[in-house]
């Protein structure tokens, strides 16, 4: 945990001006219907952008978004290679060969080529399986009018519908509106501030062919690519395959700068793999924050210090929880997770969910058993004297769907045919209490179902008791990313609080004491 301290930061690159910033961002946002719902990782980014830009640098902004499956570089380089060649030898072909060639593309392109035909109607229902009547509906068109649909093909050929075609672009999963947000953001005038020249965010169709936008960049504008995992290249396992991708790319700039904390847990084409090839890299603005907001909760905190841990899945979390007790006073353990402790307990948990009787894999490979694995938890607590306070009654229902006058215990067991959702008014006060007596606090996962209003109140209450304790006795508190980012947001506390993280699953790495791959590809400061 100390060697973060010693990791290069953007101000220690200078000068910027006129030099070409890629900087991996996490616009990782909330998109529906092309518009975006919630901003907070954008805006998470501005200070990072904004010095760049300020100083006359030239801004190049990688991301993902969502989970799309993606192409591999080679395969796809391989398919085109050999559809421009067969594209080209048609080309100057002197009327022959046509449906040859049609019948040596994909599926999906014969699909294509044929809407455009004066037979799409029929075209209409044949599949993209081989052997479906592509090849033979193309065959009855005459000479002219294949001429005319390949030629369409051959202009058509662009980047974006290149992605289309080869199922690696998704619609939903594009970073257009991202650009448009960012542009927007960056426009903003403070109050009292005088008016600036507006700042352009170009965006590119391809993340791998967008040389020609970063040629014509001006100093002080933004580029921002299109989203890296299109390519299936950005998470593979295989070194090789992520650095045919970071070499690309890495062409692209001068200085590699990583401001994108929720994927800094990953190996990556743009996370680890460009700082590889270039040689360098270092944190931005963001990055700094995070690192810094952790090192002061994990490295000699205020005491008492308090976990408070919620979420559906002890196995999950259970290395986390491990972790923690060799550094906490107190834990709290809420959502979910809870009903398998008190089941281990021997309370009974009607028809919550819980993890009791099941086994899984942990990251070494080995076989752990739930139960075991909270009752060892429990009694390694007590031998340390560290206190663990579990739910003393619930808000339940019958199904998981809101309802005007809940069930709510009147101790920890929870009837038969019922399931808590969330931590009961009782617990609330309770786990309030305790965070009141501490000085320092780290919360990673809801206390129930906050998605749904009935089953918010303790999770709020529990963003609200970090918030006031941080506002009246200066309490520590950070909040590890995911869900808890998000209630802490939708409660309205998130400002008040010491540091809301953008990162769930490297907050959670970083929790549990191991090392990320983002921050260890990094410069390091020079030690004289």
């Amino acid at each position: 945990m100390i060697a973060l301290k010693q990791t290069k930061c953007i101000d220690d690159i200078w000068p910027v001006f006129n030099k070409k910033m890629i900087i991996r961002a996490d616009f990782n946002v909330p998109i529906k219907d092309g518009k975006i719902l919630n901003d907070f990782r954008i805006r998470s980014a501005i200070p990072t952008i904004r010095r760049v830009i300020d100083q006359g640098g030239k801004v190049i902004l990688l991301s993902h978004l969502g989970r799309p499956k993606g192409k591999n570089i080679s395969k796809l380089e391989l398919e085109e290679r050999i559809i421009r060649r067969e594209l080209k030898k048609w080309a100057v072909d002197s009327g022959t060969g046509k449906t040859t060639h049609f019948a040596l593309l994909t599926g999906a392109e014969k699909k294509q080529i044929l809407s455009w035909s004066t037979l799409k109607e029929k075209a209409a229902f044949l599949s993209e399986n081989e052997d479906s009547g592509k090849t033979e509906l193309f065959s009855s068109l005459d000479d002219v009018e294949k001429k005319d649909l390949l030629d369409k093909m051959a202009a058509d050929f662009t980047p974006e519908k290149r992605a289309q075609m080869y199922q690696g672009y998704v619609d939903e999963l594009s970073l257009r509106p991202v650009a448009k947000r960012l542009e927007k953001i960056l426009n903003e005038q403070e109050k009292n501030e005088p008016a600036s020249a507006v700042t352009r965010v170009i965006f590119a169709e391809d993340c791998l062919d967008a040389q020609a936008h970063v040629d014509q960049l001006q100093p002080g504008q933004v580029l921002l690519l299109e989203n890296v995992r299109f390519y299936s290249n950005e998470n593979s396992k295989d070194e090789s395959e992520r650095l045919i991708m970071a070499e690309k790319i890495a062409l692209y700039g001068d200085y590699f700068v990583l401001d994108a904390f929720g994927t800094a847990h990953r190996n990556s084409a743009t996370v680890t793999g460009i700082p590889k090839v270039i040689g360098h890299g270092v944190s931005g603005y963001l990055v700094k924050q995070e690192m810094k907001a952790f090192i002061n909760v994990l490295v000699d905190p205020p005491r008492p210090l308090v976990a408070i841990v919620g979420g559906s899945k002890v196995s999950d979390k259970i290395l986390l929880l491990e972790s923690m007790l060799s550094q906490i006073d107190v834990l709290i353990i809420g959502g979910a997770m809870a009903y398998t402790f008190l089941n281990a307990q021997g309370f009974s948990i009607g028809n919550s969910f819980h993890q009791a009787g099941q086994t899984f894999i942990d990251s070494s490979g080995k076989k752990r058993e739930i139960d075991k694995l909270a009752w060892s938890l429990l009694e390694k607590a007590k031998q340390r004297n560290i206190k663990v306070a579990l739910p003393i009654d619930h808000i339940c229902h019958t199904e998981f769907k809101s309802v005007k006058n809940p069930f709510i215990t009147t101790d920890e067991n929870i009837p038969d045919g019922y399931m808590a959702l969330d931590i009961g008014p009782k617990t609330v006060q309770y786990y309030c209490g305790i965070i009141e007596d501490c000085r320092a606090a780290i919360w990673n996962g809801p206390m129930g179902v906050f998605e749904i209003a009935t089953y918010a109140t303790g999770t709020y209450s529990i963003a609200r008791a970090l918030a006031e304790g941080t506002e009246k006795r200066g309490m520590l508190s950070i909040i590890g990313g995911g869900d808890s980012a998000s209630a802490a947001e939708q409660s309205g506390y998130a400002g008040r609080m010491s540091h809301v993280s953008t990162g769930g699953g490297a907050s959670l790495e970083l929790l549990e004491g191991k090392i990320l791959p983002g921050i260890a590809a990094l410069d390091k400061m020079d030690r004289s």
